[in-house]
């Protein structure tokens, strides 16, 4: 099922990009709307999370008094990512554990007799 006129306005206005193609085309929304079995908040997060993946390239740099931070454009967006996918109804984004808690609860291993 693809995207109505409606859904596509709101879906490009939910990314904050225009409606020019520069960002997605319309196939290309449609397509991440057919993906996420025509759910919605699901193709919005699939989109931010390529948005996310190519804001991983960026690099910071400083030259002179000027100074990019372009990672601070994937940390956006990663926090936009958990929030549509939330929104969805999504599995919660996983976290890593401490070093402290490797230490203290440490993987069992069992034991094979033969």
């Amino acid at each position: 099922m693809a995207l109505s006129a409606t859904q596509l306005t709101d879906i490009q206005a939910d990314l904050g990009i225009g409606s020019d193609e520069a960002v997605f085309t319309d196939a290309e929304l449609n397509r991440l709307y057919a993906r996420a079995d025509s759910g919605y908040e699901l193709a919005v997060a699939m989109a931010v999370r390529q948005l996310m993946i190519n804001a991983a390239r960026f690099n910071d740099y400083t030259a002179g008094h000027n100074q990019e931070s372009k990672s601070q454009v994937f940390a956006q967006l990663k926090e936009m990512y958990e929030f549509w996918l939330a929104e969805a109804g999504g599995p919660a984004p996983l976290t890593a554990g401490t070093i402290e808690q490797d230490l203290i609860e440490p993987y069992s291993v069992t034991e094979y007799s033969s």
